[in-house]
């Protein structure tokens, strides 16, 4: 099954207007053709009043379409994705629910319908009466169900004798698919080994770059290749989740990136990643 590559979330973008509806209600003037549209995961757009009350009227179409979902088909299209936690704040609908996943992105529940991606906002949980840890469960469940019929494009990317992994593709899940990584990356990477974690970032939703750390040497390419293609390529795909870079081993997942003076990030390796690359000192 390949991914939803035109499905557009409803937080992920507003609808073009059409051409007979000139512009949307409520706006201080028309928009036209010419004016950019708001993109909700695009960390530059503001959030105006006139953008809030339409996604509220968004999420009172979307409801309608959830309410139209027998119980099993809810079930079976409920989902859990990475979001950047700061940007899902600002669209002030609430995701007090959300699970933390790692520094500035959680987990939350959408559903993965035929031609859209509904995150879920407190209200929507809330209204369910369903047990929330039930429900993350049973979306983590249908994420792995994702992961097994995802088709995804893996590019090796080298500079010099360094190199690292970029796993990308249509579908909107593929960042998600970080929460599924000692499974996922023996799918992309032939003879993968996971025993020491792996360096990852997850710049937007539609991309994942990665390397293992088996050896010192993929430890060092690790640390010095996917923060720097994660600074590349955060916000250049739809949908950003996170500039940081993370090392992800037996279920914890560690911040390596960290803001620094010059307003960038700059990496600074955990003790265990430090010890991989280190001289090992011989008896002699």
């Amino acid at each position: 099954m390949q991914g939803k590559g035109t499905a557009m979330g409803l937080f992920d973008r507003f609808r073009m207007p059409s051409e007979a509806g000139g512009g949307v209600p409520g706006t201080p003037g028309p928009i036209r053709a010419t004016t950019p549209v708001p993109d909700l995961d695009d960390y530059t757009a503001p959030f105006e009043d006139w953008i809030r009350d339409h996604l509220a009227r968004l999420t009172d179409a979307a409801e309608s379409d959830i309410d139209a979902l027998t119980p099993d088909q809810f079930d079976d299209a409920l989902t859990t994705r990475l979001a950047g936690a700061e940007r899902l704040h600002e669209t002030g609908l609430g995701f007090a629910y959300a699970h933390p996943f790692a520094d500035g992105v959680v987990e939350v529940l959408s559903l993965d319908l035929p031609d859209a991606v509904v995150t879920l906002p407190d209200e929507r949980v809330a209204a369910l009466g369903r047990h929330l840890p039930a429900l993350r469960e049973l979306g983590r469940t249908n994420l792995r169900r994702l992961l097994d019929e995802t088709v995804v494009d893996v590019e090796h990317l080298s500079a010099g004798p360094s190199t690292c992994v970029l796993v990308h593709g249509d579908s909107p899940y593929i960042a998600s698919f970080a929460r599924l990584l000692d499974e996922a990356v023996p799918r992309w990477v032939e003879d993968a080994d996971v025993t020491n974690g792996v360096v990852f970032a997850i710049p937007h939703r539609h991309a994942i770059v990665l390397q293992t750390c088996s050896t010192a040497s993929q430890t060092r390419s690790a640390l010095e290749l996917v923060p720097w293609h994660a600074a590349q390529l955060f916000g250049e795909g739809v949908g950003p989740v996170s500039p940081h870079t993370y090392h992800s081993r037996a279920g914890q997942v560690t911040t390596l990136t960290h803001p620094s003076r010059s307003r960038g990030l700059r990496t600074v390796p955990s003790p265990f990643l430090a010890s991989l690359v280190a001289p090992q000192r011989h008896a002699g």
